[in-house]
């Protein structure tokens, strides 16, 4: 049994002030274990990396407990097959010179050693998507946003006509993964660019500080994806549900819903990349004051 003690001070309007507390139990019910899958494929040459873990209940001190000795398939949808290797507890690796192609779609497949709530195998399916290359990026400082200014990366890319595309964007400073958590990763539809050329759009913005400050010298990497229209809802979901909620204690309705099968949890996508990078000058940033 789990309680939750919530202390409540009730101020009179008094110059002096008195106090009182209340006790209030609240019972927080279990529910039953689940599978958490983390991974993704993309179109880069690379050993793509996927976690198996367990869900635990929500005042456990503890990591997720792991999942080893599963077997995963990925499979496309010409048929073409291969088998992830378990690199370490819990953690799953595609051969190194593998990478997804786009216009296919790919189908992941988990069978486990032993049951998870009476469950041994999981799927999950989606497409990658294509994605428009980047003739160049551009990079704007504006001190007038927040306290200590905004870095913006400007986007110059033709998107394609005729058609609904979902991004991604990543960025790199020096090698340096800036946005290294999801609410860091930018995310948009092409609803303002639909068709037409980008020409220095803003696509990411940077607060200014320590990680994020640029100097002369400094390399910037931005990482472009196509991605499918299923992870950007979901992607959207999650920064919902984990943002500030009103009433506080309030929470999200419901977990957010990933495309695995049998209440797994997790999102498995794929998606295309394109890269531009830039080495910062006196000559290619744009100051407003």
């Amino acid at each position: 049994m789990k309680y939750i003690y919530l202390i409540i001070l009730i101020t009179s309007l008094s110059l002096s002030f008195s106090s009182c507390t209340e006790r209030i139990d609240v019972e927080l019910s279990e529910t039953y274990t689940r599978l958490i899958v983390e991974g993704n494929l993309s179109s880069d040459t690379t050993a793509h990396l996927f976690k198996l873990s367990k869900s635990a209940d929500y005042f456990a001190n503890e990591p997720a407990p792991i999942v080893s000795g599963a077997q995963i398939r990925l499979t496309d949808n010409l048929g073409n097959q291969i088998l992830l290797q378990e690199k370490a507890g819990g953690l799953y690796q595609t051969p190194s010179d593998y990478y997804g192609e786009s216009n296919k779609t790919y189908e992941l497949q988990i069978n486990l050693a032993q049951d998870i709530s009476g469950e041994t195998q999981y799927i999950a399916e989606t497409a990658l998507p294509t994605v428009t290359p980047i003739d160049s990026i551009g990079l704007q400082f504006n001190k007038n946003f927040g306290k200590d200014g905004f870095w913006i990366i400007q986007l110059y890319a033709q998107d394609p006509a005729d058609e609904v595309n979902f991004y991604m964007f990543n960025v790199y400073k020096n090698g340096a993964l800036l946005s290294d958590t999801l609410d860091k990763v930018s995310f948009t539809d092409d609803r303002m660019f639909n068709g037409n050329y980008t020409n220095g759009i803003g696509i990411m913005y940077l607060r200014n500080n320590k990680t994020n400050e640029f100097n002369i010298g400094d390399t910037l990497l931005l990482q472009m994806s196509g991605i499918t229209e299923s992870f950007f809802t979901y992607t959207e979901e999650i920064n919902r549900a984990t943002s500030f909620q009103n009433p506080m204690f309030g929470g999200p309705p419901a977990n957010v819903k990933g495309n695995l099968d049998n209440g797994a949890f997790g999102f498995f996508s794929a998606y295309s990349n394109t890269y531009s990078r830039m080495i910062i000058t006196e000559d290619n940033v744009e100051y407003v004051e």
